[in-house]
């Protein structure tokens, strides 16, 4: 494999890290504490003018809360819904606990709500209705 070869898989790894890092609300900074890598090291790496080591690689991963298969583009799937879910994970994580409790109680009631108003919009697509509250 060249060099430029190389040099691409370093931007395109740099780039997906830097858009985890953004999902989740985080700073280059904030990245970096959570990690245990200098702030210059994570700008680098997301620069792609830097390789890592397998051991900086677990170290961001863990930060981002992200699979390394996906950070590393292995998997032939990406399942949007695992994206969202982890970055919103991790900002959930940074809330109080009280907080936590109401986001909690709050997210229940909106899935509820919604499952019901999707049967309700099942039951009236046959009548070609659409209902809502």
């Amino acid at each position: 494999m060249g060099n430029r070869a190389v040099s691409q898989e370093l931007i395109i790894l740099g780039n997906r890290i830097r858009e985890y890092r953004k999902e989740r609300g985080f700073s280059q900074e904030i990245l970096a504490e959570k990690s245990g890598v200098s702030t210059n090291t994570i700008s680098r790496i997301e620069g792609g003018q830097m390789a890592m080591s397998v051991g900086i690689l677990q170290k961001i991963v863990k930060a981002l809360g992200v699979d390394a298969n996906t950070l590393l583009g292995v998997s032939t799937e990406v399942n949007e819904t695992k994206i969202w879910v982890s970055a919103f994970s991790s900002r959930v994580q940074e809330l109080k606990e009280n907080e936590q409790k109401i986001l909690k109680h709050t997210m229940n009631a909106l899935i509820e709500s919604m499952e019901k108003n999707r049967l309700k919009i099942s039951t009236d697509k046959s009548s070609q209705v659409l209902h809502t509250r």
